[in-house]
Order: C-alpha cells, then structure tokens, then sequence
C-alpha cells in the first residue's frame, strides 16, 4: 500500500499541473474581482483589466463598469447600461465585441459604460440603479434583463461563486473551474457558496414576487425620469423560447407591457446563432444585432 501511495503521489501532482497549465491557457485562474455592497449586493472592482477564455479582454474602468473608457473626469456625454450577464457579455468575449461598446461606436459624443453584473436579479438592478453614486451623472439610463431577473431574490456575496477577494490558491485555475462547476450543477452545498437563483416563495406567490419586481423597476424609471434622465429598457429572451411564450415567461412580458414602456427583443433575436449557449447568453452576432437595434432607440429618443 506504502508503494502505491509513493508512486500515485507525483502522477497526482503531475496531473494536477498540467490540469492547471491547462486551464491557464485557456483563460482561467485570474478572474475579475468583486467588491461587496449593502445596497445593491456586489459589482466589480475598480481599475481592472483581465485577458481570459480565448484571449478575451475584460477591462473594468474606474466606477466598476465594463468599458475601456475612463468614466471620470470625462466631458463627453454618458450611457450606462443596466442588467445581469446578459449584459455584461461574459468572460468570452472582448471588451469591444459587446453591445454597450459597439453602440457607442455609433454616437461618438457619448461613452458607453457597462453595469451589467452576473447573476444580479431585478433588485439589484434597480438599487445599483438608486444607490451607485458614481453612475448618476449619466445622461441615458438602458435596462435589459431576461425574464428570469423577475425570480431571482436580492443576490450578495453569499450567494454568488464570484471573487470577492485576492485570497490566493496554490492551483487558482483549477479552483475556478471548480467553483463554477459546483455552482452550475448545483453542488453548492459543499463546494461553493452559490445559492437558489428563483424565487423562494417565503409570502409570495411566483406572480406576487413578479408584481414586486415589476412596481420597484417602475418606481426607479420613473425616478430617473423626473430627474431628467432619458430612460430605455429592454427584455431579452431565451433560446430555447424566442418568442417568450412559455407561461410565466409571457406573464412577464404582458406585466411589463401594462407598466412600463418597454422593447422586446423577440423579433430582434429569433436565431440560434444569436445565442452562445442553450440559455439567454448572447454570442458576438447577438451582441451586434442588439446593438444595432438599440442605436436606433437611442437616436430616436435623441431627435
């Protein structure tokens, strides 16, 4: 037994750094960093710039937004966009690939800043929204969720597998991965601190938590718009229901169209190709027919 241990100890270790070179090369074992909040839950650090799957830059300027572009001290006029990973684009693709980049392409007057956090739900949307003073000089407010935010509770730092800190691992790439595989396939329990994304009912019916949801989001636009703020919001759907007719999904919808002046993005994403996984996640086409789209919302609420 002694000589099999002796022996299976350095193949382990062996393998255990080529998983970890491995992993390396592929974009792992360096992710973007997160700062904790009472308001709004949690949202990135400032001043960070990460090359990661596929050689993907991911630059987090000095309010803690996705952009390239430096938010303070700039004289030119300011976009931020709201929402969860939907938004943010992922670790896959670059800074300059995502729709909130490419739609300021398009108004060179303006920067486009990126407020979308994942796993966020509508109310840490909407209090990063209220809350986050470094974004409140903006001059356009842009909102774009699933209809999945709509279930999702308050999300902090306890109920999320982002990186909170600089703890350091001796096999930071493998630990990554571990993390995010605990989290989506639900090994939470043990390996991470990930927790339910839907609704837990508590005194809710899934409806009345939907209705909560929607009156928050509401009293925020209006908010903004009382302040002078010009406002647009978005939903996006799902590949594997285009046309948000599942139940809820279409409860969602119908809610938002009776409250709030909203677009829906059905019609606009109605390919595969426009989806990078079986979920909401948008690959680069899809980042670029939405941006398409809401450039043109945007010069209409301009003229």
């Amino acid at each position: 037994m002694r000589i099999l241990l002796f022996f299976s100890l350095p193949v382990i270790v062996i393998i255990t750094l080529i998983a970890e070179l491995y992993l390396k090369k592929l974009g792992l074992g360096d992710p973007v960093r997160y700062d904790s909040n009472i308001f709004y839950g949690y949202s990135p650090k400032e001043n960070q710039k990460k090359s990661r799957l596929k050689k993907a830059s991911v630059s987090i300027n000095d309010v803690g937004l996705r952009s390239i572009y430096n938010w303070k001290n700039n004289s030119k006029k300011k976009i931020v966009f709201l929402g969860d990973s939907v938004t943010y684009g992922g670790s896959f693709l670059d800074d300059r690939q995502i729709f909130s980049h490419i739609v300021c392409e398009g108004l060179k007057e303006y920067i486009c800043g990126n407020g979308g956090v994942n796993s966020y739900g509508i109310y840490n949307i909407v209090m990063r929204s209220k809350f986050d003073l470094r974004i409140q000089d903006s001059d356009i407010f842009i909102y774009i969720f699933p209809p999945d935010d709509f279930l999702r509770n308050f999300r902090n730092e306890n109920s999320a597998h982002f990186y909170l800190n600089k703890k350091k691992y001796f096999f930071p790439a493998i630990m990554e991965a571990i993390n995010y595989i605990s989290t989506k396939y639900d090994i939470n329990k043990y390996l991470s601190k990930f927790n339910d994304t839907k609704v837990k009912k508590n005194n809710f019916t899934e409806k009345e938590f939907i209705g909560y949801s929607i009156n928050i989001l509401k009293d925020e636009i209006n908010n903004k718009l009382i302040n002078n703020k010009k406002v647009l919001v978005f939903l996006s759907n799902r590949k594997n229901d285009k046309l948000l007719q599942n139940d809820i999904n279409n409860y969602i919808k119908t809610e938002l169209e009776k409250n709030i002046n909203i677009s829906s993005l059905e019609n606009i994403l109605n390919r595969d190709e426009y989806f990078y996984d079986e979920s909401v996640h948008l690959s680069e086409n899809g980042h670029r027919i939405v941006a398409d789209h809401i450039l043109k919302k945007i010069k209409n609420i301009l003229n």
